[in-house]
């Protein structure tokens, strides 16, 4: 498959995250299940007090979830319960709800109102996501866990609000922490304001924390020391980013499609750019790679159009496939920078990059060794300025000896 079409899309980085069956969705054949009077709802009965409700109707608009059904009491919505339903706009938990599972409301694209009890303890893998008109969401005091990718695809999403008395999470302004602030987990793809500063109790930035915001222009990272994969995907008015001393390793594609970002600051502890990491930064002009860094992975720098020059050093020792010097053309092939360059020294993996891949490259005349030039150029004129004197004061002498 083409890169283009890995990065292209907001949300296509996330389909290629590991998929994990829950353990009730593995029992379910086992599970002892029953259909409501009206047909609309099928529980299943675990037999170790999990009784889950899937709805049978994808054209259901409201969905006013049953406490119980024939006397058993729903505890859990379902993997899958509302997945692909564009019609459902509104949804009434019971407070005898404890769980929503993975999917549970996956790509309800139309939904724009859910109560959630106090009851409910748990959100599952991607329950909210491609929620596209989903605007505020609540999180209730007993919640105590909040699985991967929860909200990505929540495009409206503004705020989310966090009961105060929930002793694992909180919100900053609508924007989702931990309880004790070190960790951000989302910063919602709807919030407006041109900039952020990460509260300096902050020291971690979860996977797709601001993935998607389209109003963001700066954002101070401070105190960060941690940050997980994609964070900064597709945020389209990111303009300049500093990226704190500490951080080792940028994993994924942190500022793919990131089409305003013009400038970022590596820190010299960098040691690994990841797979796609600048992909399509089209606004990139320059950026330099500091000397620990030994590994950057496919695609790091495709399609920056206007970056045409990289000064790569001899310590990277790895580069993957198109991480330099390519791009898709207007017929969606892949090509050649005609005005790209890496600058490397002869030898270096980046030159056999380069010499693999017809990537235009400088054959080791970088600074380091024009330096070298002009010191020995400027040591060479002298000698011959000395010899010259030395010819020049013989000459003297020989006029004026006596014959």
């Amino acid at each position: 498959m083409k890169m283009k079409k890995l990065f292209c899309s907001v949300f296509m980085a996330s389909c290629f995250i590991p998929v994990t069956i829950p353990a009730h969705a593995q029992e379910v054949n086992t599970a002892k299940n029953g259909v409501s009077e009206d047909g609309l709802w099928v529980y299943s009965d675990y037999g170790d007090g999990t009784i889950s409700v899937t709805c049978q109707d994808n054209t259901i608009t409201e969905a006013v979830i049953p406490s119980e059904i024939d006397g058993h009491v729903i505890n859990m919505v379902e993997v899958d319960c509302f997945k692909d339903n564009p019609n459902l706009k509104k949804v009434t938990l019971p407070d005898t709800i404890t769980v929503l599972e993975d999917y549970a409301f996956y790509l309800c694209s139309g939904l724009e109102e859910i109560n959630i009890p106090d009851s409910v303890e748990k959100f599952g893998f991607q329950t909210f996501y491609g929620c596209a008109k989903l605007k505020e969401i609540s999180v209730p005091a007993g919640l105590t866990e909040i699985e991967g990718y929860t909200f990505d695809g929540c495009t409206s999403l503004e705020a989310i609000h966090v009961d105060k008395n929930n002793q694992n999470y909180k919100d900053d302004d609508g924007i989702l922490f931990t309880k004790d602030g070190t960790d951000l987990i989302t910063y919602p793809s709807a919030k407006t304001g041109n900039y952020y500063s990460v509260p300096e109790t902050c020291t971690k930035l979860e996977g797709y924390a601001f993935m998607a915001n389209p109003y963001l222009e700066r954002i101070e990272l401070n105190n960060v020391q941690e940050m997980g994969e994609d964070i900064f995907y597709c945020c389209t008015a990111l303009k300049e980013m500093t990226i704190p001393e500490g951080i080792t390793m940028l994993t994924g594609s942190i500022f793919g499609n990131c089409t305003s970002l013009e400038h970022v600051t590596l820190p010299e502890s960098l040691e690994t750019i990841g797979s796609g990491c600048f992909y399509s930064c089209v606004s990139l002009k320059e950026i330099s790679i500091p000397e620990k860094v030994s590994t950057i992975n496919d695609n790091a720098f495709f399609n920056c159009p206007s970056l045409t020059k990289i000064t790569v050093s001899a310590n990277v020792k790895t580069i993957g496939e198109h991480a330099f010097g390519f791009y898709y053309g207007t017929d969606d092939e892949m090509k050649l920078l005609p005005d790209f360059e890496l600058d490397t020294e002869n030898g270096t993996p980046a030159f056999e990059y380069a010499a693999k891949n017809n990537v235009k490259c400088t054959g080791g005349i970088t600074q380091g060794i024009v330096f070298v030039y002009i010191i020995s150029g400027v040591v060479f004129l002298v000698i011959l300025a000395v010899i010259g004197l030395i010819i020049m004061q013989k000459r003297i002498q020989k006029r004026h000896e006596l014959p």
